[in-house]
């Protein structure tokens, strides 16, 4: 991994095969311009034909190759070479995923509502044709400062999901292991996945974004991949 500077904005390249960067913070954040100005960004430094990314709302809704401006998006899966797609996330798993041949993409914005919902299930079962067998999870929030309450266990119980192997009790604070959680889902699906991951946005102040430490609104770390 590699932390580089463009334009007094910070990124941490992960890949080149596929590729994948990480905005970071720092002078400027990279999040808080709009998605115009992200595109232009991207085609003039790295030289990819375009740029996209989504109003993202914790849910389960994938697009394959193309998509609707109008709708609401938490994942897709392009083939398209030279085309770069960002996931917004500041706690939350940012999953991208790929095959050996590097002719499919997907990514994930992975929460616990879009887990809860089946966002794992529902993308790798539907896609489970591409032979997506390499993964790169994202920064996202630890099992030591990912405290949850009674409201998200029962969520998942509704689904018919037990977390109690996820979840520690210590002092009657309830921590869950999202990690742990979304690699159990999808070792269930394709158990030769190899999984890389990443650093803890919450512990990691110098380089991430993170919605439970900061409270900040608009400032996301976005995880920007394309083929």
């Amino acid at each position: 991994m590699e932390i580089f500077q463009i334009e007094n904005f910070r990124f941490l390249r992960i890949s080149r095969m596929p590729n994948i960067i990480v905005s970071l913070r720092g002078v400027k954040c990279f999040s808080i311009l709009d998605v115009e100005e992200r595109k232009r960004f991207m085609r003039k430094n790295f030289g990819v034909k375009g740029y996209r990314d989504f109003n993202q709302v914790h849910g389960t809704a994938i697009f394959q190759e193309t998509h609707d401006p109008t709708l609401n998006y938490d994942g897709f899966l392009v083939s398209e070479n030279n085309f770069a797609y960002g996931l917004k996330t500041a706690d939350c798993i940012p999953l991208i995923s790929w095959n050996d041949d590097l002719t499919n993409l997907m990514g994930l914005h992975c929460g616990w509502k879009g887990l809860s919902k089946g966002i794992i299930e529902e993308s790798f079962g539907k896609f489970s044709g591409f032979d997506l067998c390499n993964t790169y999870m994202g920064p996202h929030i630890s099992k030591k400062f990912f405290e949850v309450k009674e409201d998200l266990i029962e969520k998942f119980s509704k689904q018919g999901e037990n977390l109690q192997s996820f979840l520690s009790s210590v002092d009657g604070v309830i921590r869950l292991d999202i990690t742990r959680l979304c690699l159990d889902k999808i070792s269930k699906i394709n158990a030769k996945n190899m999984v890389q991951q990443s650093l803890c946005s919450y512990a990691n102040s110098e380089l991430f974004y993170s919605w439970r430490r900061d409270q900040e609104k608009d400032r996301r770390n976005i995880t920007i991949t394309w083929l």
